[in-house]
Parts: C-alpha cells; structure tokens; sequence
C-alpha cells in the first residue's frame, strides 16, 4: 500500500513551525501553499558559529560548558518536545554524540551534532 505524502504546507501550519523554531520570516504577498523545496531552501544557509554558541548556551544552563542530561531534558520538555522529557531519553541522546563517553557533551561534540 504506498502512502500519499502531502509535500506543501500552508502558511498558518508554516508560520506554527517557524514560530516554534523563533525564525522570522518576511511576508512575501506569494500564495499561502508552500512547498518542500521552498521550506527546505530557509535551512541551506548555515548558522555562523556564533548562532551555534548561543543555540549551546541555551542548553548549557550550567554555564560550565557542557550539557548533561537534566539540562537536556529541562530545555527539551520547556520547548514541549515530549521525547526528550525522559530522562532516560536524554541520556540516550547525548551518549549517541559523546565522543569522549564523560556523559556530557561538550561545545566541540555539539558543534559535530550540528553539522549532522
């Protein structure tokens, strides 16, 4: 049974998701259907290190550095994201990009976490 995917959002589904995400995007006066390959173009530009740092920092609640589970989990279930409300969860997460296996991932793991 092949299933029929919907590849256009509109604009209300659209602004809900860039919203949640904090981008700002300019009202063009285009239709209100807007495709994949349009939404996918908003991420082709990488973020500057510095918008890395500071995405980081709002993890690193601490200020020490690094993110640990229960740092992970507060921002996580702050933001509704249920999945990361597990602590246990969370734990998983951060061992897939624990390069160094402290249990902890540091600016550098982040920064390859990121660029996956």
């Amino acid at each position: 049974m092949e299933t029929s995917i919907n590849e256009n959002f509109q604009n209300t589904e659209l602004n809900m998701v860039m919203d949640r995400l904090n981008i700002v995007r300019a009202e063009d006066g285009e239709d209100s259907i807007f495709g994949v390959d349009k939404f996918s173009a908003l991420f082709d530009e990488q973020p500057s290190l510095q918008e890395v740092k500071e995405t980081f920092d709002v993890f690193d609640e601490k200020k020490d550095g690094f993110i640990d589970a229960n740092e992970l989990q507060r921002v996580l279930c702050r933001h509704g994201l249920k999945e990361g409300c597990e602590l246990e969860e969370c734990r998983r997460m951060i061992r897939a990009f624990d390069e160094n296996g402290d249990g902890l991932i540091d600016f550098i793991e982040f920064v390859k976490f990121m660029e996956k």
